[in-house]
Order: structure tokens, then sequence, then C-alpha cells
């Protein structure tokens, strides 16, 4: 059925209120990612690591990664078509004067409709909960 289409992508940006290291360590240690996300994920810190979120609904690989500045992995949902080819996830955290303002560029999706639904999930499953983890911090 459907393959990767690079051309179907989706960028945004959100300012988070703590530091991009702090950003960044939230998005990968898999004890804060249960505490922000309520949910189980982890991110295996090296090339070719293992990707798992939202208590295994997305998997992937870690393609490259600095510490407080860049993350991307691979990403696919369970709920896929078989075929379809594993979308990429990048981000890169900004220096920002309210902390951290992310950049995320989402590619790869196999349909509009995936890029949608998505485009709602990172903002709802991820960067919301996680400034409201860090604004319960301050």
């Amino acid at each position: 059925m459907a393959k990767q289409n690079n051309e179907i992508a989706l960028t945004s940006k959100w300012v988070i209120y703590s530091s991009p290291k702090n950003v960044f360590e939230a998005l990968t240690k898999k004890s804060l990612i249960a505490e922000w996300c309520g949910q189980a994920g982890d991110v295996e810190l090296k090339p070719g690591g293992h990707v798992e979120m939202f208590d295994g609904w997305v998997k992937g690989e870690v393609l490259d990664f600095k510490p407080g500045e860049k993350l991307s992995y691979t990403w696919k949902p369970t709920d896929w078509p078989t075929k379809a080819d594993a979308s990429v996830v990048k981000y890169v955290f900004n220096k920002h004067a309210a902390g951290c303002e992310v950049v995320l560029n989402h590619s790869g999706f196999p349909s509009e409709e995936e890029k949608e639904k998505h485009l709602d999930g990172w903002t709802d499953f991820v960067f919301e909960p996680l400034n409201d983890w860090f604004v319960s911090k301050l």
C-alpha cells in the first residue's frame, strides 16, 4: 500500500518554559518521559538506538543527536500500513527568552490524513503536556 512520501511533512515551533538541555532530556530520558507523558517511552541515545514512545505505539531508531541542540529519529506508529516506511522526526532546540524554542520537522507521512492527525497529536500529546510539566516544576 502506502510508502513514505517525503513531500508530506509538517514543521512547527513551540516555546517550552525550560532550557534546551532540560527539554532534550525530557524527550529522551525514560524516567522523565513517563513523568510528563504518562506513558512509557525510551530513546537510546546512540546512532541506531531504539526509540519507543506512547507505550510502544511508536517505534523507531535514533538517526542523529547532540544533547540540548538537536535530535532526530525514525517514527512508525503500529497502526500505519505494514508496507509504509517509517517517517523521520527532527527536533532543533534553540535558546529563547522564555526558555527553549523547539522546531519540529516531521516528514515522510504515508498520507495527508496522517500528517494532520500528527500535527494535532504533537500539540496534544507532546508539547502541551511537556510544557505543563515544566511549568508545574516552577
